[in-house]
């Protein structure tokens, strides 16, 4: 089984990993690379994975808004980032984002739900995973070549957030669940998942 990561961002900022699962449910293999845009960084992850559909697919960028006001996932974790002694601007409002970030998160997501019906899909952060949950760092000095840029490193961190969602990790939860009336630009509903406090 393979979960599918990816961090969108401008030329040659565009991150992608594909994350395998051994038969007992652990990471056993990590692929990662660069592109520029979203439809380049699916095929590139399609062809690493074997050609095998993804199970879920978690992506660093919003996937969806709210009709006013702050979203309550991002209130909620950049709350968390500050205690953890990190900065507030880590989580930033949805309205202040880069477009690269925007767009090809919606577009790939939209890509995503055409090509691949049945996968799952969640919202990640990695900068604040990397803060607030210990394991991150586990995984990654256990899976992840240190030479690869943070745009590999992100995508790889969303990839480990779709498989938190996919095995329904006990100590994660979806936080989209406590959005009012949340809206999916991409056609499809989202999760957010998130380790619980």
């Amino acid at each position: 089984m393979n979960l599918f990561g990816f961090d969108p961002g401008g030329y040659r900022r565009f991150g992608w990993a594909v994350l395998s699962i051994d038969p007992t449910g652990n990471p056993s293999d990590l692929k990662t690379g660069i592109t520029s845009y979203g439809l380049a960084a699916l095929d590139l992850a399609y062809e690493a994975s074997g050609k095998t559909n993804p199970l879920a697919v978690g992506i660093d960028s919003p996937m969806f808004w709210v009709e006013q006001g702050d979203r309550y996932v991002d209130t909620h974790i950049r709350k968390r980032v500050c205690a953890a002694g990190g900065h507030s601007g880590t989580v930033s409002h949805v309205n202040s984002l880069r477009g690269a970030c925007l767009v090809q998160g919606i577009l790939a997501a939209r890509k995503i739900s055409e090509r691949w019906p049945d996968a799952q899909i969640t919202e990640t952060h990695p900068k604040a995973l990397l803060l607030i949950w210990a394991e991150t760092k586990i995984f990654l000095a256990e899976n992840f070549p240190s030479s690869s840029t943070e745009h590999e490193r992100d995508a790889a961190i969303a990839a480990y957030s779709a498989w938190a969602m996919a095995r329904n990790h006990s100590k994660w939860s979806d936080l989209v669940t406590r959005e009012d009336n949340p809206f999916f630009p991409s056609g499809k509903p989202i999760s957010y998942w998130f380790p619980r406090e």
